[in-house]
């Protein structure tokens, strides 16, 4: 379905994306996955709505889907932090530790600050309970 000719605002596009994630932690993921996927559609150049349905997807234990949303998101933005972080977090619940440790330790490095870098920190710490090798 092409949505070229709807134009919504930033403001709009962003309650659309919380609304998402509200919908997500309301455990009514078919909708959020809709709201997700329709949002992909109105701004395909951004990673977010991307990286949102790949935590719909770690939400439900469907890590490969998780990781697959996120690997597109990386495709429309290959620098993202954000799907980056969460692809790892993917890595690591299919017991992917090595590929997860070595991912979340280049977000570190690239940008200590960023509140990414901190759920790579976090991440890092809880990785032998979750993938323990």
């Amino acid at each position: 379905m092409n949505f070229s000719y709807v134009q919504p605002s930033d403001v709009e596009l962003r309650v659309m994306l919380e609304v998402g994630f509200l919908l997500r932690e309301s455990n009514r993921f078919d909708d959020a996955k809709s709201l997700f996927n329709g949002v992909a559609e109105l701004i395909p150049d951004s990673d977010i709505p991307r990286v949102g349905l790949g935590t719909v997807e770690l939400q439900r234990g469907n890590f490969e889907l998780a990781q697959i949303a996120c690997e597109d998101a990386l495709r429309v933005k290959p620098n993202s932090l954000y799907a980056r972080v969460h692809r790892a977090e993917s890595l690591l619940f299919q017991k992917k530790r090595s590929e997860a440790e070595v991912e979340l330790n280049l977000i570190i490095a690239s940008d200590a600050n960023s509140p990414h870098s901190r759920t790579a920190q976090a991440l890092l710490e809880v990785a032998h309970l979750v993938s323990p090798e």
